[in-house]
C-alpha cells in the first residue's frame, strides 16, 4: 500500500474516488514545510479542454519548499498499481515523500507530487525525444515549469470548491498558503484583482481535474 497526498482538486473526496477509486482512509492532513504555486503548465488544458498557447492562464498547481509555510492537504492510501497509474497520470511532476500530521493519528508519511525542471523532467523520466513529443510536445512546445502563468479559471475554480467542500479552515489556507507562478502573490489576493473569477463558487467546472 501508499500513501498518497493531495492539495488540489484532490481535497475533493469524490474527485479522489474519481480519480483512486479503491482509495481508503481518506482524511485531511497538515504538510508543513510546503507552499503551493501554480507553476506548472496543465498540458491536460491543451490535450482536452481547448487552452491556446497566447493565454497566460494555463497552469496546475504544485508545492513548492517554504519553511514557514504549512498547507492543509487529503491522504489517502491505495495499492501499489494505484499508485502507479496515479504516478503515470502526474508523469511531469517530482514525487517525494514527506510527513503528514492528523490531529487523531499524528505523525505519518505520505507521497506528494512537487515542484520539477523542463530538464530534469527530460533527463530523468522521458527515454526519448519521441517520448517527450507523445506526452508533451505534440500538445504544447513551450517550457513546462514557469513564473509568468496565471491558473487555468475553471481549475481553479474546482480547486476553490474543493477546498471549501471540506470547510472554512481549508479554505482559509488554500487562499494564504497558494500563489501565483511568480511565489509571492497569493490566491487570496490574485482573486481580488481577477473579476472574472469573482464567482468561483458558481462557475460549472465541467469535469473533474487531479492533484
Amino acid at each position: 500500500m501508499k500513501s498518497i497526498i493531495g492539495y488540489g482538486s484532490l481535497l475533493s473526496e469524490r474527485s479522489a474516488r474519481e480519480t483512486v477509486p479503491s482509495l481508503e482512509n481518506f482524511r485531511i492532513v497538515e504538510v508543513s514545510g510546503y507552499k503551493r504555486v501554480f507553476n506548472k503548465v496543465g498540458v491536460v488544458f491543451f490535450s482536452r479542454h481547448n487552452a491556446t498557447a497566447d493565454s497566460q492562464e494555463i497552469a496546475c498547481c504544485s508545492t513548492l519548499e517554504a519553511r514557514d509555510s504549512t498547507i492543509i492537504c487529503s491522504q489517502f492510501e491505495c495499492s501499489d498499481d494505484a499508485y502507479h497509474a496515479l504516478y503515470e497520470r502526474e508523469h511531469r511532476y517530482d514525487w517525494l515523500e514527506v510527513d503528514t500530521f492528523h490531529p487523531e493519528e499524528g505523525v505519518s508519511r505520505g507521497f506528494m507530487c512537487t515542484t520539477n525542471t523542463d530538464t530534469a523532467y527530460r533527463q530523468t523520466k522521458c527515454a526519448s525525444e519521441q517520448e517527450y513529443y507523445e506526452r508533451v510536445g505534440q500538445y504544447y512546445s513551450g517550457q513546462l515549469w514557469r513564473n509568468d502563468i496565471l491558473p487555468f479559471p475553471r481549475y481553479l475554480a474546482f480547486c476553490l470548491q474543493a477546498a471549501e467542500g471540506q470547510g472554512a479552515e481549508v479554505l482559509d489556507n488554500f487562499l494564504d498558503s497558494s500563489f501565483l507562478a511568480d511565489g509571492n502573490t497569493s490566491i487570496r489576493a490574485y482573486l481580488k484583482e481577477a473579476p472574472h473569477l469573482e464567482n468561483w463558487r458558481e462557475m460549472d467546472t465541467g469535469y473533474s481535474y487531479r492533484r
